[in-house]
């Protein structure tokens, strides 16, 4: 398998029901809390009752948890894999009434989204930009979807900056596939998740490709010794 011959979106649908229990067992529980970090920035950066975006939201936990922490805002969760979305809504039915108002998820494609201009205060993504091929595409419509002056977060794997984090890392990327595996029984997609980690543009060149797209601000804070990056940034 490469990255090129392989269905992303189809990939998802395939792993969908066990995405979050196998989440939990090739991270030992740290997503949750490198997760946290990005609602919490997100939270504090949104105006009173304003619109966020969730793109590529999977089975919805970030707008689960802003929902907790900003019940004023109005939460819409976007993905393109119709299985992810299956999970969000299953979940989303099961938490409290007040909490299922103002959050609404979507069948959207990051590469063309069907918002107007400007119609988003702000922006997260987690896990997903690196899923959005070609990434040109995902930066603009992001961009094209903000407010002026609106944020956007960006949590995603990367390269470890930290050399003792690099070696520990190089080595435990080669079994992520078998617990992926294990977990959900389809390895394709745990075997392109290192893949795609591998080649894609982390700490200071994504940044970089912020930079390109005239975000204003960017800037990164690496997590775990940078196993994870959290990135941020505003349009102009």
């Amino acid at each position: 398998m490469t990255n090129k011959n392989y269905n992303i979106v189809e990939g998802f649908n395939q792993i969908a029901p066990a995405y979050d229990l196998a989440n939990d067992a090739m991270t030992m529980g740290l997503h949750r809390s490198w997760r946290k970090t990005l609602c919490r920035r997100a939270a504090d950066a949104a105006p009173r009752g304003s619109r966020l975006l969730d793109l590529a939201t999977g089975t919805g936990d970030v707008l689960f948890e802003i929902a907790e922490l900003r019940p004023d805002l109005e939460l819409i969760g976007a993905d393109p894999s119709s299985g992810m979305l299956a999970q969000a809504r299953r979940k989303h039915t099961e938490r409290k009434a007040n909490q299922l108002k103002k959050i609404s998820f979507v069948q959207e494609d990051g590469r063309s989204l069907s918002y107007k201009e400007g119609s988003f205060d702000v922006v997260t993504i987690s896990w997903g930009i690196r899923n959005i091929n070609p990434l040109s595409e995902g930066l603009r419509e992001i961009r094209r979807v903000l407010k002026p002056g609106g944020q956007v977060f960006v949590l995603e794997s990367g390269q470890p900056e930290w050399k003792a984090v690099k070696l520990f890392y190089r080595y435990y990327s080669k079994i992520l596939p078998f617990i992926g595996e294990r977990v959900s029984k389809y390895r394709p997609a745990y075997q392109y998740y290192t893949q795609s980690v591998d080649g894609f543009p982390s700490g200071s060149e994504f940044v970089a490709r912020l930079h390109e797209f005239q975000f204003r601000q960017p800037r990164y804070e690496a997590l775990a010794g940078g196993v994870v990056y959290l990135y941020s940034a505003s349009k102009m």
